[in-house]
C-alpha cells in the first residue's frame, strides 16, 4: 500500500512539472560557432529527459556486462551450496543407515561443493571413514575439525568416541578433558570423565570431578554420596594391602563420616579398632549403625565383639544381645538375635516370647527358621517344626549382596566387583534366576 502511494506521488510530481513547463512558453537559443539553435523549452526538456534515460539504460547495460563474472560466480556458489547441502543430508542418512559406500561418496561430493573449511562436510567425511573402518582417515578429519574454531568440539568428540571404541581409556580421558574445556557445562562430559577416572582408580580426581558433576545434575546427590563412600573404602582397602596404615585409617574414617550406617564401612572400621585394641570404639561404631538401621551382618559383628567375662556367668551373652536390642527396641531383627542367644542358653520360654514379638513387627523366612530351631531344641515336636518350616517357605529367602547390573551374588560387599564394575553391589533380594555366588576370601 505504501509503495503504491509512493509511486502515485512520483507520477504526480512528474505530471506537475510537465504542466508547469507547458504553462510557461518560451524558447532556448544556443549559439555555437557559426550555428544557432532555437528550440522550445518543452522540447528541450524532453531532450534532456531522453538523454538522462538513455544514459541510465546504457549504464545498466555496461554494469550488467561488467558484473557478469561476479553474477555467474554467485550463481555457481548458490548451486554448489544447494548440491553440497543435499549431499550432506543424503550422507548423514547413509551414516545412520550404516551404508559406508554411499556415505563416502556423499562426503566427497559435500567436500567438493562446499567450502573447504565447512565443518559439516569434514564431520561427514570423518563419520564415513569410521563407518568404512578407515580409523586413520577418520582421525585426520577429526583433527582438521579441531582446528576449526567454530566446530572444534565436534573434532574432540569424534576423537573421544574413537578412543572409547578402541578401548584407549587414557586417550579418551585426555580428549574428554579437552571437551570439558570447550564445553564446561556439558553434563555428559562430566559424567564420562568421572567414569573414566573411576576406571583408572584415580580416586582424588574422581572425587573432584564428582563435585562438578553433582552440581551440573549429571549425578544425583544420593548416588554421589554412595560413590564417595565406596571410593574411600576402595582407597582404604588398597592402602591396607600396601601397608599404608595412615591412609587406611583416614580413608575408613572419612567413609564412616559419610555413611555411619553403611554396613561394609562399619565392619571395616570395627575390625580396625579391634586390631588396635580399641574394643569400646568398635562397639560404639556398631551401636551407632544399629540405631540407624539394623542389619543381619551387624548381628554377626556384634556377636564377634562379645567378650565373655572371667567369672562364669551364663546370662552374660544374653545381656550382651539385650544391650543391642535396647538400642532399637522395635527391631524384629534385634528380637531374633536375642531369641537366638536365649535358645543357646536353653531359655526356651523367653526365647519364644521374643519370637512372638518379632512376628508382630515383621514376619520373615529367617524368623520361622529360627522358631523351628527353637521347637526342635525345646519340644522335639516334629509336626510343629515342619509347620514352621512350611511357614518360612511362604516368605522370600534371605537378602544378600548382589550386583545390581549382573545379578551375581557375593558373600560380601566390594567397592569394585570381580567384573570391574564400580559400586554396583547392593543388599537386596535376588530377582529371577540366581547367579552362582562369588565367594571372596
Amino acid at each position: 500500500m505504501i509503495r503504491s502511494l509512493w509511486t502515485l506521488v512520483k507520477i504526480g510530481i512528474v505530471v506537475s512539472l510537465v504542466v508547469w513547463v507547458a504553462e510557461r512558453p518560451g524558447t532556448i537559443t544556443i549559439d555555437w560557432m557559426p550555428y544557432r539553435f532555437t528550440v522550445h523549452v518543452g522540447f528541450a526538456f524532453l531532450v534532456v529527459i531522453g538523454i538522462v534515460v538513455l544514459g541510465i539504460i546504457l549504464f545498466s547495460i555496461i554494469k550488467t556486462l561488467l558484473d557478469m563474472p561476479k553474477t555467474m560466480s554467485r550463481y555457481r556458489d548458490i548451486t554448489y551450496k544447494d548440491k553440497g547441502l543435499r549431499a550432506l543430508t543424503i550422507g548423514m542418512a547413509a551414516v545412520a543407515a550404516g551404508d559406508a559406500k554411499a556415505a563416502s561418496y556423499q562426503a566427497s561430493r559435500a567436500k567438493k561443493f562446499l567450502e573447504s573449511d565447512n565443518a559439516l562436510s569434514m564431520l561427514l567425511e570423518a563419520q564415513a571413514a569410521r563407518l568404512d573402518g578407515r580409523e586413520s582417515d577418520a582421525a585426520r578429519s577429526f583433527i582438521e575439525l579441531m582446528d576449526n574454531s567454530d566446530a572444534s568440539f565436534l573434532g574432540v568428540r569424534g576423537l573421544l568416541q574413537s578412543a572409547l571404541d578402541g578401548d584407549d581409556y587414557d586417550g579418551a580421558l585426555e580428549f574428554a578433558y579437552k571437551a570439558l574445556k570447550s564445553q564446561p557445562k556439558q553434563s555428559w562430559v562430566l559424567k564420562l570423565i568421572y567414569d573414566l577416572e573411576i576406571r583408572s582408580y584415580n580416586w582424588d580426581k574422581a572425587r573432584n570431578i564428582l563435585v562438578r558433576a553433582e552440581k551440573a545434575g549429571a549425578i544425583p546427590a544420593d548416588k554421589a554420596n554412595r560413590d564417595r563412600i565406596a571410593m574411600f573404602l576402595a582407597e582404604s582397602d588398597l592402602a591396607k594391602e600396601n601397608g599404608d596404615n595412615s591412609l587406611y585409617a583416614s580413608s575408613l574414617k572419612k567413609a564412616h563420616k559419610l555413611g555411619a550406617g553403611f554396613v561394609p564401612c562399619v565392619e571395616r572400621l570395627a575390625h580396625m579398632y579391634q586390631e588396635k585394641g580399641k574394643h569400646s570404639s568398635a562397639v560404639s561404631v556398631v551401636e551407632k549403625a544399629w540405631k540407624i538401621e539394623p542389619h543381619p551382618e551387624l548381628v554377626t559383628l556384634w556377636a564377634e565383639l562379645y567378650v565373655a567375662p572371667k567369672s562364669l556367668d551364663s546370662s552374660a551373652r544374653v545381656r550382651w544381645f539385650e544391650r543391642l536390642l535396647a538400642l532399637n527396641p522395635n527391631s524384629a531383627l534385634g528380637l531374633q538375635a536375642l531369641a537366638s542367644a536365649l535358645i543357646d542358653e536353653a531359655l526356651w520360654g523367653v526365647a519364644r516370647e521374643n519370637l512372638c514379638r518379632a512376628a508382630e513387627i515383621e514376619e520373615s523366612h529367617e524368623l520361622y527358621v529360627l522358631w523351628a530351631h527353637l521347637e526342635e531344641s525345646a519340644t522335639h515336636d516334629e509336626k510343629a517344626v515342619a509347620d514352621l518350616l512350611a511357614k518360612a517357605d511362604e516368605f522370600p529367602s534371605s537378602r544378600m549382596w548382589l550386583c545390581s547390573e549382573t545379578g551375581r551374588i557375593y558373600d560380601k560387599w566390594l567397592p569394585i566387583s570381580d567384573q570391574g564394575m564400580f559400586n554396583t553391589i547392593i543388599w537386596g533380594l535376588p530377582q529371577g534366576n540366581i547367579t552362582k555366588p562369588v565367594l571372596l576370601s
